[in-house]
């Protein structure tokens, strides 16, 4: 798993540490009851503390992504996995619906899309 932190971003270290967990359980690089670094090694990695790493993990466990086991270590939640891809699927559709709707005020043809779309997917 691969994380990227960007100490100039507007974006608090803990949430891209929780983005690039989520990004990773989406797109399938991390799946049910697979590990997790331990807090102290992914601090170590990433070159940030220890409570940035914790405060990532506690909110990526309230949203029901990942589990503590005492003592075992810190895991993918399997039982979630389908529903939040499920909702992360859903959110893009909306978040592109949305785009494609501005596209069509300022008059970008249908072609123009269908054909960027193809690029992309192929």
């Amino acid at each position: 798993m691969k994380i990227f932190i960007t100490p100039a971003s507007d974006k608090p270290m803990y949430e891209q540490v929780k983005d690039g967990i989520r990004e990773a359980i989406y797109s399938g690089e991390l799946k049910g009851n697979d590990l997790l670094p331990s807090v102290r090694q992914l601090a170590a990695d990433l070159n940030v503390s220890m409570i940035t790493t914790k405060r990532a993990y506690t909110d990526l466990e309230r949203e029901g992504l990942i589990f503590s086991v005492s003592g075992k270590g810190t895991y993918i939640k399997t039982d979630t996995l389908d529903k939040v891809h499920e909702k992360h699927i859903s959110d893009m559709l909306e978040s592109l619906r949305t785009q494609l709707l501005e596209m069509k005020k300022a008059s970008v043809k249908k072609e123009q899309v269908i054909e960027a779309v193809n690029i992309i997917y192929e």
